[in-house]
């Protein structure tokens, strides 16, 4: 096997042909570049063009990709609704860890998935519904990803609850 030097000045870690870096300074470059584009996407989001450019995209976005998801139902005024009732109801505490988040921190939760429910009141029904932060409802999600439908129609509030702390 034919190796070469890393290209990083002063290096003499060998490595295969067809790679100009070794793994340490391919990390730290790669991460100097993920700064810059950070830092270059900050900035052009405060000029004129650079919010131009992110309303139209977010514009497509929402026109394409949103209906596609099913996202239409969550900008309802009878979903808003409700959506507050809960987080009142609930005085803005998590279900799961009992803290208490801001206004914005919180997601309004399907315990059993909307996709699963037959009728619309179902899919308004108070008691199949609790408040949980963005991270634990990505858990909950990734976990409901994996399972199957039928399965997933039977679980309780009790059990998340039992997942979701761990």
């Amino acid at each position: 096997m034919r190796l070469h030097r890393c290209a990083e000045i002063g290096c003499h870690e060998l490595i295969k042909l067809g790679f100009d870096y070794c793994d340490k300074h391919y990390r730290l470059r790669m991460n100097s570049y993920h700064a810059r584009l950070k830092q270059s996407e900050a900035l052009q989001s405060k000029t004129l063009r650079g919010q131009h450019d992110k309303t139209l995209h977010d514009r497509q976005y929402n026109e394409t990709v949103r209906p596609e998801l099913g996202h239409e139902f969550y900008r309802t005024k009878q979903w808003k609704r409700i959506s507050e009732y809960i987080k009142q109801r609930d005085m803005y505490t998590s279900s799961v860890d009992g803290r208490v988040y801001g206004k914005g921190d919180l997601i309004v939760d399907h315990i059993i998935p909307r996709r699963l429910l037959n009728t619309m009141a179902e899919e308004y029904d108070v008691s199949n519904l609790w408040l949980l932060t963005k991270a634990q409802h990505n858990h909950k999600t990734a976990i409901e990803n994996k399972m199957s439908d039928n399965k997933l129609k039977h679980l309780s509030r009790e059990w998340w609850l039992n997942v979701l702390k761990d």
